[in-house]
Order: C-alpha cells, then structure tokens, then sequence
C-alpha cells in the first residue's frame, strides 16, 4: 500500500489498534496457515506436467485446488541480479508445490507478519524470490478452460508478497483460475547504472525495469503453462491493489505486455513514470537525479566502507572508477546492507526511484499523455478507490481527536482520500474512455461498518472504508494481508459484509469472464454500468451493504478544482488541521498555491 511518506505511520503503530489485544504481528502465522492444506499423491487430482517437469499441489479446506511457489524465472541472484528475469530450469522427479511463497527482500513490517527475521537485522526475505501460486476449483478437469485472474499484490512496491492472498475461494466459488505472483522489491527490482547494463544490450535488459519485467515474465509463464491447470491462456485479466494497482497500469502502458491479458482491474492505483536522469545522475547534476539515485547511492556505499569521507570525496572517487570496478562493487552488495542505505530507521517504505521511461518497457511519454493519446493496451478496465483510502495512515496518531472530536478526523482525512480517487479513477477514465472502444469501469468502496472495541474505539470511524479493505471482500478471505478479523469485524454486521463480498466477487468474476461486471455472475445484482464523459452521465459504482444503502451507480465525479473548492468551505476545529490537509491534499499538484496556504487562516499555518 503505497502512500507519501509525510503521511505515513510506522506499521508497529498502526496495527497496535489494529491488532488489539491479539498477538503481535511477528507471532502470527502467514495468511495461508488457517486454510488447512493437505499434500495429496503425486497420481492424485493435483499432478500435472509443465515444461519444468512434474508437480503436484494441496487441496484446501473448501476444496479448491493449490499449487503454491511454483518457479517462473531462475532466481535473480549473483550475476542474475538487475537481469531480466530467465526462463526456468527444469527440474528431476516431482516438484512439489505445496510451500507458501516467501516474500523478496524488504523490511520487516506488518506486510511481513510471520515472516521469520532469525538475524533480527531487520530485513526479511530472499532474492530467491521469484514464484508465483495457481488456485483452482475443485472440478476444474471437468471444466471448459476458465478465464484467468492474474493478481499483483501492493505494499508500495517496497513490501508484500504474494504468499499472503490465497485465492481459493474466489477460485472455488466463481469458477475461474487465480494466479498471485511475487516481483523484485524496491531498488533490487528498480535500478538503472550503465556499469550494470551490460555490453550490447537492449530493449528490456538495457532499461532498469526489473520488476516490471517480472510481472511481464509472469504472464508469459501463464501463457506458456495455465491450461494444464485449467485456465485459459487467452482470456486474463490481471488486477492488484495498490502499488500492485499501479503495476497493473504499468503493464496496461507497456508496449511490452501487449497481447499477455485481456482486462484490467486497478483498485486504489495510478499511474507514474521515472525519467532516467531521475534514477541514475548526481543530485547536484544540471539535470539532477534522485536523492537515493543510483550515483548517490554509490557515494554512500564508499562513504559507509571508508573509502571517502564525505560526499563530495565519495563523488570524486566514484568518477575514477571504472565500469567493471563499479558492477563489482554493486553486485557484492549483500541486499539487507544494500536496502539500509536507502533506509537507515528500516521502515516499510522508503524513496528510490521506479518506473524508468527507458523506451521499450515505459514508453518516453509522460503516462497522462499517453493515456489520452491512446497510446497503450487498450482493454476493458475497472478502475476503483476506496472512499475513506487514507484513514489507514492517519488513524494511530489522531486516537485522541478519534475520542474527543471524529468529525475533525473525518474532515482531515477526506479530502486527501478523495483526492486519491482522483489520481487513481476519474483522472484516468476522463482520458481512457474517449480513446478506446472497450468499456471503463469505476466502483468507489464505501463499506465501514467496523466493530467498537471494548475500550470505546470506534474503528468504524478510525478505519471505515479505509484503503486495503477492499481487498478481503474480492477474495472472500477475512484474514487477508495484515487486518485482524478478531479486532476489526463485528458479529452483527457481518452477515451485510458477507452478501458485499458475494457480489464483489460475482462482479469481478463476470468481469473476468465478459469484460463486463454487469449484474454479476448470476445476473441478479445491480447493473454496472460504464463510465461516461460529461455532466450527468454514469460514472461509478458505490460498493455498500444493504444496510448503508447497498449497491448503487453514481454520477458523482472529482477534479482538483472541486475538491479545493470544497475544501474552502469547511470549519475546523482546530484552524492548523486545515493547513495540513491542504498541504496533504494540494501539495505537489496543479491546485497548489504557495500565497493561498500562507493566507489560508488567521495568523497563517504554522511551520512544524
């Protein structure tokens, strides 16, 4: 889950109240630990023959079929490290898929709840890392091939792993085929130096993508291997949330993904590129680079091994080096030491650069443009937030405004969350609509119906419709990701949460299987129908229980513009919450204005 850092808690501080009185997130076990698995005998109804060799899975609980950590790519280590990924070798005997994926190198945080860190360096995870999992109903030998689902997990591309989704019964009880894939993390999956590159190299191995790739490689692996598993090979759609929702639009905008899915779901996302300059130069350059760009961090590691004093020394010392002495000293990094010089406090997320517009795997084309010209993979699309997205972040340091004054908590975290349905919905259908024949699709997630704890902490109101929430609902799996059902769920609205997450799903699915959701799998559901540009017209589906209202279509649409002018008209409690929200929602954007915040209240916004 991808989010500016200013606006960021620390994980151990948001799943205090998360978790409750429950086991801190280090006991707990991995997500898939509570959907009982058995291995089955390699003659029984998991064994199946893929171009590796042979392999078998488990059958979970509700019957459907696993295969988990299958490998897609060798493993991207030693000289295979910043490499596009290789095909895979094959293996002697049976392979059996039975183990959860583990996650690639990140820092320890809830996305890695009961992940082990036995060094306690703070960092989890193996470059040995790339597998993804298929999940299949039971009865899928006696299935016509069934659409394919393609999931990109979030965690702001600096965390998460796919063995945290099991997707078993979105699989079992809407009849298709659902394949999670893990992908290199952070600036192990994201690093451009020419010194890496190596001599001769093109297109995708010259660009730095790594992990863009990865996902790319993933598809091709579900190409070349899904029908043995009941899938069919030309009908995927690929979805993720998040950063995983911004990878899914990275493969929608990559030249190099056209042809390897066949729809789209973005939930919580958006899109954004890197320049290479960015990535790669001095900070001080005329064009400078990014604070942790590769130059840079190269004058950290010769500042923290002791061969320069200070930056300037390391800068002098890096430009007599060669491109051999370079790549060495690069690739002898061990990835916990390397991801510290990115983050020395080890939290979740941390700034690199990403994405690099390199000409093949990102087109040279700021992505906006790109989108409005109908420059991309052009495929039926559902784009979607969540309404109240940044309570998530937010909620740990205003538990006392929570108590004393909710509707001050509301009003600051609204308008940075409705300012995220901009980025990640209409600013995106307002371009894709006009240019591509195929529908675009918006859903907003208003659910919120969370219990009090028994200390009197609203989570409804500190939580509600908050982002990743949405995520349990389309797999129809209440311990998903790092939420506590225990301490999140009430027993009373849970039959209302349930009859939501039979509808997502039914909704996700006919998408899958039409390239329109429709009225659901079962043509009982209300219709959903496809954004339109101009006044009045439809634009998104409100996602809600019976109880809130229940599902509904929407005319409702933001700019920047409306939501700064609806901004303007609210009363604070306390004059300083509205510089912050404006800072949380306007900075950085067109509808920031330096000399509106300076005069935005009386006696002006404060410095700290």
């Amino acid at each position: 889950m991808t989010a500016p850092q200013s606006l960021s808690l620390p994980f151990g501080i948001l799943l205090t109240l998360l978790l409750g009185c429950g086991p801190a997130p280090d006991s707990q076990e991995p997500a898939d630990a509570e959907t009982a698995s058995v291995a089955v005998d390699p003659v029984d109804v998991t064994a199946r023959t893929i171009a590796q060799g042979e392999l078998t899975g488990v059958v979970q609980d509700n019957g459907s079929l696993a295969w988990r950590s299958i490998p897609y790519a060798q493993p991207p280590v030693g000289d295979l490290r910043w490499k596009t990924p290789q095909a895979p070798e094959p293996w002697e005997g049976t392979y059996s898929a039975t183990d959860v994926i583990q996650p690639c190198p990140q820092f320890v945080s809830g996305l890695s709840a009961g992940i082990p860190d036995p060094d306690e360096d703070g960092v989890v995870g193996s470059e040995d890392c790339l597998y993804l999992s298929v999940y299949a109903p039971a009865d899928i030998a006696e299935r016509e091939p069934l659409p394919v689902m393609y999931w990109i997990f979030g965690g702001g591309n600096n965390s998460g792993y796919a063995g945290d989704y099991n997707g078993g019964t979105l699989a079992q009880t809407q009849d298709v085929v659902v394949v999670s894939v893990n992908y290199r993390l952070g600036s192990l999956g994201w690093f451009y130096h020419p010194a890496i590159i190596e001599v001769g190299a093109t297109d995708a191995a010259a660009s730095g993508n790594w992990s863009t790739v990865d996902t790319i490689a993933g598809l091709e692996w579900v190409r070349d291997n899904i029908a043995t598993f009941g899938g069919d090979p030309s009908n995927v759609t690929i979805f993720g949330e998040s950063a995983g929702g911004g990878n899914v639009m990275s493969l929608v905008s990559s030249p190099k993904a056209e042809g390897l899915f066949h729809r789209a779901v973005v939930q919580s996302g958006g899109i954004g590129t890197t320049s290479i300059e960015q990535g790669m130069n001095y900070s001080d350059d005329e064009v400078p680079g990014h604070m942790h760009s590769s130059r840079e961090i190269i004058n950290m590691i010769l500042i923290r091994d002791g061969l320069a004093a200070d930056r300037e020394s390391a800068k002098a010392y890096q430009q007599n080096m060669s491109d051999a002495e370079i790549r060495e000293l690069l690739y002898t990094q061990e990835a916990a030491s390397f991801l510290r010089l990115y983050n020395p406090q080890a939290a979740r997320n941390y700034p690199a650069p990403k994405k690099f517009t390199d000409g093949a795997v990102f087109v040279e084309q700021a992505p906006l443009d790109q989108l409005a010209a109908g420059d991309y993979n052009k495929v039926p699309i559902i784009l979607g937030t969540n309404r109240d997205e940044r309570r998530i972040y937010l909620y740990g340091a205003w538990a006392d405004t929570i108590r004393e004054d909710p509707d001050e908590y509301v009003r600051f975290a609204h308008y940075p969350s409705v300012q995220w349905k901009w980025r990640g919905v209409d600013n995106l259908a307002r371009r894709m609509a006009p240019v591509q024949d195929a529908p675009v699709f918006a859903f907003r997630f208003d659910w919120d119906e969370q219990q009090t704890r028994e200390d009197g902490f609203d989570m409804a109101v500190a939580i509600g419709a908050a982002h990743s929430t949405e995520m349990a609902f389309v797999f129809g799996e209440w311990d998903i990701g790092f939420l506590n059902p225990e301490t999140l769920y009430d027993e009373a609205t849970n039959p209302g949460r349930d009859q939501l997450s039979n509808a997502m799903m039914s909704y996700w699915a006919n998408f899958a299987y039409t390239g329109n959701p429709g009225r659901g799998r079962d043509g009982t559901l209300p219709d959903w129908q496809a954004w339109a540009n101009g006044a009045d017209q439809p634009k998104m589906l409100i996602l809600d229980s019976e109880a809130d209202g229940g599902i509904r279509m929407s005319n409702e649409e933001v700019t920047l513009a409306s939501i700064k002018a609806e901004f303007l008209t609210e009363q604070w409690s306390d004059p300083q919450n509205a510089c912050r929200t404006y800072l949380s929602t306007f900075a950085g954007t067109s509808e920031f204005d330096r000399d509106e915040y300076a005069n935005l209240i009386e006696g002006g916004c404060s410095r700290n």
